[in-house]
């Protein structure tokens, strides 16, 4: 239960670092969307990220002013049902 409880706090202080960090440079973010174990994101026929988490991932995809786009994929402690 105590390892749940850590996992959520991380997750949720992830996306807030992740969310201000992104407001500050001026970058535009889709943040904790899940995948399933194994997924791959694309983007005009590029990979721009992996899901390599056993029980799934929560990712966050961010584009900037220049239409870059970057996206990172956090692993899962435990699957969601």
């Amino acid at each position: 239960m105590r390892r749940i409880r850590l996992a959520m706090c991380v997750a949720v202080a992830m996306s807030a670092l992740a969310f201000s960090g992104a407001q500050a440079a001026g970058l535009n973010c889709a943040v904790g969307y899940v995948v399933h174990p194994g997924a791959t994101l694309w983007l005009n026929h590029h990979k721009i990220a992996a899901c390599t988490g056993a029980a799934g991932c929560k990712c966050v995809s961010c584009y900037d002013l220049s239409g870059a786009v970057s996206s990172t994929c956090f692993p899962l402690v435990t699957a969601l049902h």
